[in-house]
């Protein structure tokens, strides 16, 4: 009975597509809550980072990015007056 046997490359590509899968996984996590708080674009963007964090370097950058993405959603707004969007807010601000 013969193993199966996988090029550098192809092993490579696996180990890539199951670790985005796992980041995919664990990105529903910020989605999920940005779209109960009504903040979906912010749950958008930690399900994306999370993916591409996943597939780069497993856990190590899927779990931080997922953390980050979170603390981004549960935050209050600063100001009475500012926006619900902290990324939409970061930008409104006049440098000088």
């Amino acid at each position: 009975m013969d193993g199966i046997r996988l090029t550098t490359q192809q092993a490579l590509m696996y180990v890539l597509l199951i670790n985005g899968a796992i980041g995919f996984v664990i990105g529903l996590i910020p989605l999920i809550l940005g779209i109960v708080k009504k903040k979906a674009r912010i749950g958008i963007y930690g399900l994306l980072a999370s993916t591409v964090g996943g597939a780069l370097l497993g856990l190590l950058l899927s779990i931080p990015a997922v953390v980050i993405f979170v603390w981004l959603i549960l935050k209050k707004p600063t100001a009475a007056g500012a926006s619900q969007d902290p990324l939409d807010s970061a930008f409104d601000k006049d440098p000088r």
